[in-house]
């Protein structure tokens, strides 16, 4: 899932919080957590609870409010490895030759040939028989492969829009400036070149139209970006500011 996604995830779980009642509220408190609300402040806020109650609701969730940065108890795994093998045995037999048999096989073919490499992966870690080690390298190569099908799954959708078009279906609505705070209004990066060099690089959003816009210090580096490279550092923006907001 890319970061606008869990963006929406985090809004639709204040959403329901909002609307929630005694039967409901610590499920809902639980689901907003996980989804990157990690403000009790704003959980009894939203949910028109105390905080008191909202510690409680945690605390029975198996969720330590006093770290905003810890792991929630590990929900059990409600598929089990057999079954994602068996889906990642069927992709892998309908979507290889496709990809094996061609030099460019698109973006389409290509997210579904990492996805069913990603299952491959889950099965393995659903297994829990991994060492440590293979577990970690395991879980690389699922994030890894979902990288590989996030950029792809940019290009397939870029390819299908214009770029005023993905600006304004990137840009944030009023609904969701109200619940999300801050924007991700831009950043700056520094690059370090192999020749010891550094780079500096600006990224913006362009008035108007939404589109994500890219500067630099340095003449080697090209500005000009294309509409999947709007989407991919639009997800990017999205991530860095998710990640901020958890923390403050």
């Amino acid at each position: 899932m890319n970061a606008s996604g869990m963006d929406s995830d985090r809004l639709n779980a204040l959403a329901a919080l909002s609307e929630s009642t005694d039967a409901n509220r610590a499920e809902l408190i639980d689901r907003a957590w996980r989804t990157g609300t990690r403000n009790v402040v704003e959980l009894a806020s939203v949910s028109g609870a105390d905080r008191d109650t909202v510690y409680a609701d945690l605390t029975a969730r198996g969720i330590d409010w006093r770290d905003p940065d810890a792991l929630p108890a590990p929900r059990p795994e409600r598929v089990g490895p057999e079954a994602v093998e068996l889906v990642a045995r069927q992709a892998e037999d309908a979507f290889g030759p496709l990809v094996h048999d061609t030099h460019d096989p698109g973006p389409l073919t290509t997210v579904s040939w990492q996805l069913a490499i990603a299952y491959r992966s889950i099965a393995a870690l659903l297994l829990d028989e991994l060492s440590d080690a293979d577990r970690e390298e395991t879980a690389e190569e699922l994030s890894d492969r979902l990288q590989i099908a996030l950029h792809h799954s940019h290009v397939y959708r870029a390819s299908r829009s214009t770029p005023r078009r993905l600006g304004a279906q990137t840009g944030r609505t009023d609904a969701e400036i109200a619940f999300l705070q801050p924007l991700p209004t831009g950043a700056t990066v520094t690059l370090a070149l192999q020749s010891g060099e550094t780079l500096t690089v600006t990224l913006g959003s362009e008035e108007g139209t939404g589109l994500t816009t890219l500067t630099s210090d340095n003449p080697l580096l090209d500005t000009t970006l294309e509409a999947h490279d709007h989407l991919e550092l639009h997800t990017a923006l999205d991530t860095v500011a998710q990640v901020l907001t958890r923390h403050l």
